[in-house]
């Protein structure tokens, strides 16, 4: 499941504490797909939104615009909060569909309520003011999106300070608007004012030799490095030709290809670099490809191409080991592309990276309309899996499916086993990791059961701070398999990895690709298959039975370094240590010898032999 993040091109601050109460209520209402004032109102209001919902997933943009402006005039009556929260949707919907001169009369209306309510320094303003002066930038009136911009850093800085890294990424945005206009002073200006370091990661390491990029699964070169992606989907073909929307949301047969996906040498672990509305507007695709993760190209193909092309890829891979990923609830084929290329990218995955799309909407009032497209996408996924498992050679085949990606992965497990004789399932797959499921915890627990012995580990990620699963269990009635705390699942077989501390985004349910060190975790796994006791932060938890939870600390393996250490052992096993105490010998600049001296830290500390498991798991 994905959600919009604050302003998108910023890190939001942690809202957790807040969400305690809050978000399980808000987030209730998109997952119902109807908002707040829409549920509170007559049943023309409801019915008329329905209408809107409707046509927004049939791509049909005037007939939803229509039906949206009838629900704002039924709606007028409710609370003034509701109404923004409706103007907002429609003006997020209006921009993604290229209606930007509606989109601004309802984003404008949004801010000057907001305004009347908060007044005009208020740090919630942020939200709308962005959505404006991306509309702005898109337009190229570069005079009232420099205001704009500017109105946010004053509100940010107010609020956080000045070295915030919403403040520096607002600053961002405003040299690259100067850049844009060709107004060096100003962007002069603006660099004078961002003090923050630059980030470590594996595109701008300095070393002798290049002794990191070098030996780098995916090779930086002019800004960017390039992850090539195979997948299935029965997704339908949009008609369109551009990348990101070459697959729609509608229904298909099984489609077959491959993607490529550009990692900008800026990237920093974790992180989803993503392009704003008006940034393409502003950069040519150098400069995008520099700056963000992109989905660059789409290849389909038919299965036996596919298949051909994935077994030469496996070929001239250094592993032919493969990793399917299935994204969860809310999620374009695109977000999905741009996801799976992140995880291959930080996990520095040496063999070949697979996507699996069902045909989510790609839209957070869409929960309904996703469930009935989850439902019927497990047997195609079978379809799928059993021709990489068939078909493409791979020696180990590694599974990693998130939010509600989790159903058409177990149905597509259950169907693909079910065909095979009974002596002939057992460990047919790598690694299978269930993360955060969006599956009733019963429903879970049985399913489960016979799919255990077909992989040589399965792991489930729960986290007991993951509002959008508190959000399905009050939806539902019931708890999720991904929620920890005392309804966290324990089956023999099964390691349940409770990820409640690990930081994350605003609902805290994208924690397994948006904090390092739940990457380290993953990486770790795909790597070496080490159970819990011999990974970073682990501890065992009493339970009221003799099966183990595993409590991951995520303050001991929080940081960039630690993943970075790992890769370094991964590549260069025993001399890892000397290459980077060569590298460190031949800095000169004292912050990049930091960020080497953390990284041998952490080195070290992964070079000490770890004691294998004794007795039982939980002290």
């Amino acid at each position: 499941m994905q959600v919009r993040q604050l302003a998108r091109a910023r890190r939001p601050i942690d809202f957790r504490p807040a969400l305690r109460f809050w978000a399980p209520r808000l987030v209730c209402c998109f997952l119902i797909g109807v908002p707040s004032v829409v549920r509170a109102q007559s049943p023309d209001l409801l019915r008329t939104y329905q209408n809107f919902e409707t046509a927004k997933a049939a791509g049909r943009v005037q007939d939803a615009l229509k039906y949206g402006n009838a629900a704002l005039g039924l709606a007028e009556a409710g609370d003034r909060q509701s109404l923004v929260e409706l103007l907002r949707n429609l003006g997020e919907f209006a921009a993604e569909s290229a209606q930007d001169v509606p989109a601004q009369r309802y984003l404008e209306r949004a801010l000057a309520l907001q305004e009347l309510a908060l007044g005009p320094h208020h740090p919630d303003l942020i939200v709308v003011l962005t959505d404006l002066a991306d509309l702005e930038l898109k337009a190229k009136r570069y005079a009232a999106a420099e205001a704009l911009e500017q109105r946010i850093l004053n509100i940010e800085r107010m609020a956080y300070g000045d070295h915030h890294e919403n403040v520096l990424a607002t600053l961002g945005k405003l040299r690259d608007l100067y850049r844009a206009t060709d107004n060096a002073p100003a962007v002069e200006r603006i660099e004078a004012q961002m003090r923050q370091p630059a980030a470590t990661n594996r595109g701008s390491l300095p070393a002798p030799g290049d002794i990191v990029e070098k030996n780098a699964r995916y090779k930086q070169a002019q800004g960017f490095a390039n992850v090539r992606v195979f997948y299935g989907t029965n997704r339908a073909p949009s008609g369109e030709v551009k990348p990101a929307v070459y697959y729609g949301r509608a229904r298909g047969d099984l489609q077959y290809g491959y993607l490529d996906v550009t990692i900008p040498a800026i990237h920093k672990e974790a992180e989803l670099e993503t392009q704003p509305r008006w940034a393409e507007f502003v950069f040519d695709v150098s400069e995008s490809r520099s700056r963000y993760v992109l989905l660059d190209r789409i290849t389909p193909l038919a299965r036996d191409d596919f298949i051909r092309a994935l077994r030469q890829q496996m070929k001239d891979s250094p592993s032919k080991d493969v990793f399917i990923f299935v994204h969860g609830f809310n999620n374009t084929f695109e977000d999905a592309a741009r996801r799976a290329a992140q995880l291959a990218y930080d996990l520095d995955f040496d063999g070949t990276p697979i996507l699996y799309s069902w045909p989510s909407q790609g839209s957070a009032t869409a929960y309904a309309v996703d469930e009935a497209a989850v439902g019927i996408s497990g047997r195609k996924m079978a379809e799928f899996l059993e021709n990489i498992v068939t078909q493409s050679g791979a020696d180990r085949i590694h599974i990693l499916a998130h939010s509600m990606g989790n159903r058409a992965l177990i149905e597509a497990l259950q169907t693909y086993l079910a065909k095979r004789a009974p002596d002939n399932r057992q460990h047919l797959f790598g690694q299978i990791v269930f993360t955060a499921p969006d599956v009733d915890r019963d429903y879970f627990m049985d399913a489960i059961e016979p799919l255990r012995g077909a992989a040589d580990r399965v792991t489930l990620y729960a986290s007991d701070n993951d509002y959008a699963l508190r959000s399905s269990q009050l939806l539902h009635g019931a708890p999720r398999a991904g929620t920890a705390g005392d309804v966290i699942i324990r089956l023999a077989g099964l390691d349940s990895i409770d990820m409640s501390a690990v930081p994350a985004d605003m609902l805290g349910h994208a924690y397994f690709a948006a904090n390092a060190g739940a990457i380290f975790d993953i990486f770790r796994l795909l790597w070496r298959g080490d159970p819990p006791p011999q990974r970073c932060g682990m501890s065992g938890r009493k339970t009221s039975g003799p099966l183990a939870v595993w409590v991951f600390n995520a303050d001991a393996c929080k940081g960039d370094d630690l993943l970075e250490a790992g890769v370094m052992l991964k590549r260069f096993g025993d001399r890892a240590r000397a290459r980077v105490v060569a590298n460190m010998a031949a800095l000169t600049d004292p912050s990049q010898k930091q960020q080497w001296s953390l990284i041998l830290k952490r080195l070290d500390g992964l070079l000490i032999p770890v004691a294998p498991p004794t007795g039982g798991a939980a002290k």
